[in-house]
Formats: C-alpha cells, structure tokens, sequence
C-alpha cells in the first residue's frame, strides 16, 4: 500500500521526504522492520522506539512516524527516509493500522469488557453463549485470543493496535460476526483501542490494581470510563463500590447488574457449593435456574453481565443454560484432579481483591482447613502486598508465602513486605522462597477435606526472573508431578 493513503488519515502531521512509495508493511518492533517497511517509534512501560530507529532503517525502513519536537527526524530524509512527525504516535498507529488493513472493526460487532476482575470468566461466558446461539465469536483477551478453530496464545490482555487490527481482519476473513474483547485500562490509556467502536461495553468492578502506572484509583477508574466513550450500551456493576461516580460519567445508555443495588438483573436465592454455584433469574420474564461449574459469588456477577449483553443481542434461553453449564476457564478456580482426599485449586487471584473474594467462596463450602500458597510480582504494586498477607492471614487457616514473578526486584524482599501483613492477624503461615517447594509443602501437610488454593498465576505457564527471563513452570503440571510422587510414598 503506498504510504500516500497510509498517512491520509494523519492530518496534523508533518511529513517530510516523499510519500509515494509502496509500504510493504508496517512495524513497531525494530527488528521484524524488512525492506519498504514502515517503522512507527512509540514509547512502551519501559522502552522508547526513538532508541531503535536507526536499527530499523538498518533493516530496511523507508518511512518512519515519530512524535513531534524530536530531534532525531532532521537528519532522516538526507538519507532518502521519508518522516512522518504525529502529536501522538500511538493515535497515529491505531489510524494508520486500521487503513493498512481495511477497517476490520466496522464489520464486526464488538463487545468490550473493563474491570479489575471477571474480565476473562465473563469473556468466556460471553464467547460459549454467543457460539452456542449460533453466533460467530471470537474472543480477544488475557488467555488466549480464538475465533472458529483457531486458538492464539496471548502476550498481553489488549494487543497494541497494530496487532490488534491484524487480529480483527484476520477474523474478518474467518467470518466471524462479533467479537468479545477483554479491554485493560493500559489499553485504554495508552490508545490501543483507538478508532474501536463497541456495541456494548461492561464494567464488571474496581479495585487496588496496577496503581505503579496510574498513581491513584481516580486516575484508574477515568482509564477505565474511556471505554464508554467508545459504546453504544453500557452494562455496570450496580454493586460496585465506584458505581455510583461511574454513572455519572458515562452518557451512553446504562443498565446495572448486581446483587444488592442491581436495577435491571439481579439474581437470588444463590447456592455456593464445593464444585459449583447455583442461582434462579428473570430471564425475559421466566424464571431460570442457572448452574455454573465456576464455585463463588464472583461467578454469579460474572454471569450477570454476560446473561445481560447475549440477551440484548437476542441469544436465546437454551444457548444460554447450556453454554454455562459447560464453561471452563483455565485457571479461575481451576480444580486439578491430584487423586488424593483432599482439593488442589488454582487460580489467578493477583491483586487484594481477587484473592479475598477467592478465599471467602471458598471458606463458604471447605469442610477442612484452607492451606493458601501466593506471593506477588516484582516492578508492580508494592502496596497490595502487606494487604493480600493480612487477607491471607484472616480468611486462609495457614498461608505459604512464596515467589510468583519476582521480576527484578529481590524475592525475600516481596516476601517480607506480605509477611508484615499476615504478621497483623493471627494466621499461621511460613516463608518458601521456591515457589514448587512451596507447593509440595502444603500439599504434604494437607489433610482429609483440606483445600489447597495456589493464588495468582492462574493460567500462566512460566515464572518471569530478572531481566524478562522466563522459566517453564506450569502449575497444573507441577501440581500433578508432586501429586504422583506422593502416590509413590503412598502420602494421602
């Protein structure tokens, strides 16, 4: 595509140097930049594409976007580059990746959820009724990203738009109809849905989360409300604490749902059981009993939203019983099959929150003690860490603290910061820093009836070390080797 209509769309820029050249394709990673390409420098957490242009031009860039005011552009075009200096290079990424690869968006119908938590259970639950309805879905978000036959790992919960519009005309070409999308506040912050227009959008709730990059719960909760700037319907959690300042935000149409301050759908005489959650809702008038193998509260809220946008868009009461009845979620109170008298579940519980609403559902049905092995992830929230200890200590009857994506900061110094939580109750616990030791130790000291809870990796198939070293480490995996070798010992 000639770089002419790629920029078309880019009307405060400033180009220099000469726009009819044919772009092969376009790139934000220096090092997949080949001949004819164009090269896009946008700053990321914790790098700058600036430092990489010449790298790029090195492979073969003819053209590169830049923001303004960078010194870096003016010697460029003596070397036959063209510029294409933007205010903003991610808007101008979000534009230009859009018309790269034909506006896939506007022949989709997309659904956007935000939210702390529930955001991939209700993306699930959305994606298996949409399907069952007969609907062609595809889904976007922290797991995996899928449309038809095809499942694609994920990287990140919202790709950066580039990737992203090549996702979408990728289902496009599969004839998918609609597509569900798990939208972070990073991805609303930092415009990676940019130009996206959704048809409705959720808020599922709002807690401590990822305050290392928006500094406090107001500037978190406005990241979050961009979302409903871009929709036509909005879906909130009528229970939420930031409810009511959401509310008055949003000028979009609403509809609440909840369990105590819901409006619109609500559900009742709820059932907690070891293996599942039971409820009765109006659906369309008729009372439904719904049924999910996802243990806890949480999953009523959970399917309360997701109830809500497939009945807007006409799912019928069969799809929507049977889809989840069926609905699996990896790693979100995620039971693993370890043959032994007492429960092993997994699940990603990260963030305060989360692990308290995990623990309280399970503390409902256990019928032995709760054994919960956690620790927190390097270069993020130092906050949560005493106050997922303290949630621990209170509500789990003895907590294995240990490493989860130490990251580059110093393991025992994480761990020491959450013990100075549990320290605060009367909770029996003790330090592991190997997190498969960790493991094996509370299933060794597990009892009959006991549950074991490995909190805040979830789905996550590897543990990240310094300097974005990954290892291999599957808890599911790793919970089913300790569990044959205890079968060897004959250890129940």
């Amino acid at each position: 595509m000639f770089l002419q209509y790629l920029v078309e769309d880019l009307k405060d820029s400033n180009i220099i140097g000469d726009t009819n050249i044919d772009i092969n394709k376009i790139e934000y990673d220096s090092k997949k930049i080949s001949k004819n390409d164009l090269f896009i420098a946008i700053k990321g957490y914790s790098d700058d594409g600036n430092n990489y242009i010449d790298e790029a031009i090195k492979n073969g860039a003819k053209a590169i976007i830049l923001e303004k005011g960078n010194n870096i552009s003016s010697n460029l075009q003596d070397i036959g580059v063209t510029v294409i200096e933007v205010e903003d290079a991610r808007i101008a990424m979000a534009k230009v990746a859009a018309t790269y690869y034909g506006y896939p968006a506007q022949k989709l119908k997309l659904i956007g959820i935000t939210g702390t938590k529930g955001k991939t259970t209700t993306a699930y639950m959305i994606r298996d009724i949409m399907n069952a309805s007969g609907k062609k879905t595809g889904m976007i978000g922290t797991i995996y990203n899928t449309y038809g036959n095809v499942q694609i790992e994920a990287s990140r919960t919202s790709p950066e738009s580039l990737d992203l519009q090549k996702l979408l005309k990728d289902m496009v070409d599969a004839k998918m109809e609609y597509v569900v999308m798990e939208v972070s506040s990073h991805a609303l912050e930092l415009n990676r849905v940019y130009g996206l227009h959704f048809v409705i959008g959720i808020f599922t709730n709002l807690s401590q989360e990822h305050l290392d990059f928006h500094k406090t719960m107001d500037n978190y909760l406005m990241a979050k409300a961009k979302l409903f700037e871009l929709t036509d319907f909005a879906l909130i959690n009528g229970d939420d604490i930031y409810a009511p300042k959401l509310l008055k935000m949003v000028k979009c149409k609403i509809a609440t749902f909840g369990l105590d301050n819901a409006v619109n759908i609500t559900a009742s005489d709820i059932k907690i059981n070891a293996g599942n959650v039971e409820f009765k809702m109006y659906i369309n008038k008729m009372l439904e009993t719904i049924v999910i193998n996802i243990p806890g509260r949480f999953t009523v809220y959970n399917a309360l939203a997701a109830i809500g946008v497939c009945s807007l868009l006409g799912c019928q009461m069969d799809a929507i019983l049977l889809a989840l009845a069926n609905v699996k979620v990896p790693g979100r109170a995620e039971v693993i099959d370890v043959k032994k008298t007492f429960t092993v579940m997994v699940d990603y519980a990260h963030n305060p929150s989360s692990l308290e609403a995990i623990l309280s559902s399970i503390k409902k049905y256990a019928k032995g003690r709760i054994i919960c092995v956690f620790g927190c992830g390097g270069n993020r929230d130092k906050e949560k860490r005493p106050l997922m200890g303290e949630i621990s200590g209170r509500l789990a009857d003895f907590t294995v603290i240990t490493t989860d994506n130490p990251r580059n900061e110093n393991p025992k110094e994480i761990m020491s910061q959450i013990e100075k939580g549990i320290k605060n109750t009367r909770g029996l616990y003790k330090i592991i820093e190997n997190r498969k030791q960790a493991i094996a130790f509370a299933m060794k000291i597990a009892w009959k009836n006991d549950i074991v809870l490995i909190a805040g990796k979830g789905h996550e198939t590897y543990q990240e070390l310094k300097n974005k070293k990954r290892i291999s480490f599957d808890e599911r995996k790793v919970v089913k080797e300790i569990a044959e070798k205890m079968a060897d010992k004959n250890i129940e």
